[in-house]
């Protein structure tokens, strides 16, 4: 289900095209009083001109600390507690934001998802939001100027709490500005934007001004630690444009992500990723039949496991095939044993797993039909003698799954070889020339 896909209230009410301003802030602008309290001020600039609502996620590592509380009081937490538990992270953050907006003479009020009505289906740990009450906004806001809620939380309407998943707050934000149809959500964190890698492992990583909305949710499914797809998703499919910008430079513009329009003319390569968080698994000796694929996939979806890089080798004269996929290292030993489970009914031969993965990604938005890129980046490593165990490719990206000790090493040339640290006023093909 696509997040906000059953709710009817968005449709909107003529009222609700007032200009309300929606900002999200992450743990680590929020980590202590200090950080609150500067917070406080940008929103107290914000109040001023508009209403506001502000999204929070819980202070600093406090998620953490609370999931390592849980796995001490039981070795498989209950998903219902566990929700419970997690939920209150953000509510400290809110109260404690509100605290010092009133303090600074601003009309404030903190609210819950429950309070608010964001409603999710009933999953735990993992819920998507199924709908806002926007009109409850709206009657809050004819005493309040500014709104701060809970990241990262919803409510099912038997009235249990449920959590959204890592990164939850920034889908919080962008369904709560598709709810009152403000054009933009401003994503503060503890970096300048979005860059063309990660600047922490790539030096010469370049920030960008503006990207498209399909190439951050690429980056941000391939690893990079930009937003989370979902809200980048929802954002997309409700035309929200997102600003990601750095708490602690509130006069720096950050990176706009929108739409991209013409933006293949002026850059076929906006960054390289890494998710170093991967391992391959190989269902081998698959006989060639009909509705094997489905029985495999289905046994990993009813236990909630996402595949990627999905690919078959074929046996034709064997009459076998091997199917060969990439999760995430939290899900291999559930994957291992769930494969194992069904390996005698489908009569596969065996399950093998490579732990020793990571994806390397080209992501941009002119990626497609240009044979050179693939080229030089094959080349590129190649010549450097890294080895590419699995290729897949889409409109957008170029992953190649390497070792992970050579992963940053991969990352590094491929940014180098396209150039991605320099501004570039042309076509980033280097054999551009050549080719006239």
């Amino acid at each position: 289900m696509n997040e906000l896909q059953s709710n009817n209230d968005l449709q909107h009410d003529n009222e609700l095209q007032r200009d309300i301003a929606v900002v999200k802030f992450g743990g680590t602008s929020v980590k202590t009083i200090a950080r609150i309290q500067h917070v406080a001020d940008i929103i107290k600039g914000i109040s001023r001109e508009r209403k506001c609502i502000a999204v929070v996620s819980a202070m600093g590592d406090t998620t953490d600390y609370l999931l390592k509380l849980a796995k001490q009081a039981s070795s498989v937490p209950d998903k219902r507690e566990l929700d419970m538990l997690l939920s209150t992270g953000e509510q400290i953050s809110i109260a404690l934001l509100c605290m010092v907006l009133k303090d600074l003479g601003v009309k404030a009020r903190s609210l819950t998802a429950n309070q608010v009505g964001i409603f999710t289906e009933h999953v735990h740990t993992r819920a998507r939001i199924v709908q806002i009450n926007n009109k409850k906004l709206l009657a809050d806001f004819e005493e309040e100027d500014v709104l701060v809620v809970a990241g990262f939380q919803g409510v099912t309407t038997a009235g249990d709490i449920t959590t959204l998943g890592r990164g939850g707050s920034d889908t919080t934000a962008v369904a709560l500005a598709a709810a009152v149809k403000a054009p933009e959500c401003d994503i503060y964190t503890d970096v300048d934007g979005i860059y063309t890698s990660d600047p922490n492992k790539i030096p010469g990583a370049r920030l960008l001004d503006r990207v498209s909305s399909g190439e951050v949710l690429e980056m941000a499914r391939l690893g990079a630690q930009v937003l989370h797809p979902r809200a980048v998703e929802l954002a997309r499919q409700y035309k929200v444009r997102l600003r990601v910008r750095n708490t602690f430079k509130p006069e720096h513009k950050g990176t706009l992500i929108d739409s991209g329009e013409n933006m293949e003319l002026f850059r076929a390569i906006s960054g390289v990723a890494v998710d170093e968080d991967q391992c391959s698994v190989a269902i081998m000796d698959v006989p060639d039949t009909p509705g094997i694929a489905g029985k495999i996939t289905q046994a990993l979806a009813d236990e909630n496991i996402s595949m990627d890089m999905i690919m078959q080798s074929v046996h034709p004269t064997a009459g076998v095939n091997s199917m060969i996929f990439t999760v995430s290292d939290s899900d291999i030993d559930q994957t291992i044993k769930t494969l194992d489970a069904i390996r005698s009914q489908i009569n596969a031969k065996e399950v093998l797993s490579d732990p020793d993965c990571a994806k390397v990604s080209l992501v941009g938005q002119g990626l497609c039909g240009q044979p050179w890129i693939p080229a030089l980046l094959f080349n590129t490593l190649g010549k450097n003698g890294i080895n590419i165990k699995m290729i897949s490719s889409s409109e957008m990206k170029i992953t190649c799954v390497v070792s992970r000790l050579k992963a940053q090493q991969a990352a590094k040339l491929l940014h180098d070889a396209f150039e991605l640290g320099e501004e570039k006023s042309g076509d980033q093909n280097p054999h551009a020339a050549k080719s006239v």
